[in-house]
């Protein structure tokens, strides 16, 4: 695979995704989704899509192996390593600060009321992430006839106890 992507845009994309990107894989996904699909055109989103089940059939972080995918396709096996370090550095670094902010004030008020504040900015994100994804996605009536009964599904129970309910199964 040829080089379709110099590696220091490919550096600084993944760096400023690293340090921005808060809400967890879905937020992430949702904006990697803006970024090398809406923004930059890199895939189409039916390439994405692909993407997203692949990823979603390995074990681990969805948006780091999403971002090293990215990484791999566009810029070939450097792009990979560029890919995952830029993207997994900056968040490990941010969140090994705040977590001695934490242990060191996460008992004051001052500290709790920022929390609090934050909380349904980055359910705001998540939020429209997943619809954005979901509009470019899903291109069928049949695909969001499927999808819909998976929401409230997905969002009062754990993925496990629904699973387990549905096969009959103790959870």
């Amino acid at each position: 695979m040829g080089r379709l992507v110099p590696l220091h845009t490919l550096a600084l994309l993944f760096l400023r995704l690293g340090v921005t990107s808060f809400g967890g894989p879905a937020a992430h996904i949702g904006l990697l989704h803006y970024e090398v699909v809406q923004r930059r055109r890199w895939f189409s989103d039916s390439e994405f899509a692909e993407m997203i089940a692949v990823t979603n059939l390995i074990p681990g972080p969805n948006s780091t192996e999403m971002a090293i995918h990215v990484g791999r396709r566009v810029a070939g096996w450097p792009g990979f390593f560029v890919a995952g370090v830029c993207f997994i550095l900056p968040a490990a670094l941010i969140v090994g600060a705040l977590a001695a902010v934490y242990v060191r004030y996460g008992r004051t008020p001052d500290l709790r009321s920022v929390l609090d504040g934050v909380t349904p900015v980055i359910i705001a994100v998540i939020a429209h992430a997943t619809l954005s994804i979901a509009r470019s996605t899903l291109a069928h009536r049949t695909s969001w006839a499927i999808a819909a009964p998976m929401v409230p599904m997905l969002s009062t129970a754990s993925t496990w106890t629904w699973a387990s309910a549905l096969s009959g199964m103790p959870a």
